[in-house]
């Protein structure tokens, strides 16, 4: 299964890339695979929180749509998914 991450604002300049492709043998939910992506690029520590939630200062799509309407972190990834992470701008 194929699930691709695309990568939006501060995240895309650190690592020079729009997105990532990832393969996972098994089904996972949203929380553990950004878990073990956060572990494999110590980049997105600044997006995802060490138990797989994620930061204050993000927010994740899933197929263009809010991960919270779609079950949040407990969501069942599919293959051919794509997950956003977005940094959120606060104003003031």
């Amino acid at each position: 299964m194929i699930v691709r991450v695309k990568l939006v604002g501060v995240l895309r300049s650190k690592l020079n890339k729009d997105e990532i492709s990832v393969e996972l043998s098994k089904s996972a939910k949203l929380k553990d695979f950004l878990r073990e992506l956060r572990s494999s690029i110590t980049d997105l520590r600044e997006a995802v929180e060490e138990d797989g939630n994620l930061t204050t200062s993000y927010i994740a799509f899933l197929n263009n749509v809010d991960y919270r309407l779609l079950g949040g972190v407990d969501y069942e990834l599919k293959d051919g998914d794509e997950v956003s992470l977005v940094p959120i701008s606060h104003g003031g």
